[in-house]
């Protein structure tokens, strides 16, 4: 039982010195964040680049956890390449896709209306002249 006590108090005795720790950190971190130098602009809003590699399709792309993480999100990257992609069932090895984000909830929200709505795909040789909805 003494063991027990004493271990117990050792426990409380190493937690208490950790929480100190920890405020002692806290307090240097608010003060780093809140100097005015160190202010950064958030990254969210800076698009980013994807180079399409082969077997790559939108769906996986915006798959991708560095990307979306949500497949039913391609109609961005659809939308934010229109000059590369006329046919989103058509990309290829080799092109650069910017990558957006930042985007409002009501835009990502209509996108995967979108990608819901796109009708399965059907194999075709080339890009198709009509598309089956209006992704714009």
């Amino acid at each position: 039982m003494k063991k027990y006590i004493l271990a117990l108090g050792c426990l409380c005795l190493l937690s208490a010195g950790w929480m100190g720790g920890c405020a002692a950190n806290k307090v240097e971190t608010t003060k780093t964040v809140s100097s005015p130098e160190n202010t950064a602009t958030p990254t969210e809003t800076v698009p980013q680049a994807y180079s399409v590699k082969k077997g790559d399709c939108l769906w996986a792309i915006s798959g991708r956890s560095e990307i979306y993480g949500d497949s039913f999100e391609w109609p961005l990257i659809f939308k934010a390449n229109r000059d590369q992609i006329a046919d989103p069932d058509e990309i290829s090895p080799g092109q650069v896709f910017k990558i957006e984000k930042g985007r409002t909830p009501d835009e990502v929200r209509h996108a995967r209306q979108l990608a819901s709505d796109t009708p399965k795909f059907k194999p075709h040789a080339k890009p198709r002249a009509a598309l089956p909805l209006d992704y714009f």
